[in-house]
């Protein structure tokens, strides 16, 4: 009597639950691994919008300080000697300082420009500053 009693109180999984819950998993790591493999070149994507907009800024900033300085706007020239200072912490090379994740693939200047983040290079093109207007850049 006492062997029926211990049976009857233990308690566990059957097949068909354990087999639902595999089910289950599986289809959640079949929604989750792609998601997770777009999320690196998503994460690249969000930092090379940020570098253009970070780019945008300056530009901006730097033509409004030049046209309100006392020998005023002169030419893009001096808008890109301005932009492409690098601070002293800057490794070797040219165009803007992004950060150490960021590399130029040339001078900052009028035209295209290739932009290095993390062994992923883009495009950029630049239009140039007027006396209306600061230049602004794009990606393609």
């Amino acid at each position: 009597m006492k062997t029926k009693d211990i049976l009857k109180s233990q308690h566990g999984f059957t097949l068909v639950e354990i087999i639902a819950v595999l089910i289950i998993l599986g289809i959640l790591a079949a929604v989750a691994v792609p998601r997770y493999i777009d999320l690196e070149q998503n994460a690249k994507n969000r930092a090379f919008d940020a570098a253009v907009s970070e780019l945008n800024g300056r530009e901006s900033l730097i033509w409004a300080d030049l046209k309100i300085s006392r020998t005023g706007y002169t030419n893009d020239g001096a808008v890109l000697t301005v932009l492409n200072t690098r601070p002293p912490e800057a490794t070797a090379g040219t165009g803007p300082w992004l950060g150490t994740d960021y590399t130029w693939g040339g001078n900052a200047g009028t035209g295209a420009n290739s932009l290095t983040f993390k062994s992923t290079t883009i495009s950029l093109n630049r239009t140039t500053s007027t006396t209306t207007g600061p230049g602004t850049w794009r990606k393609p």
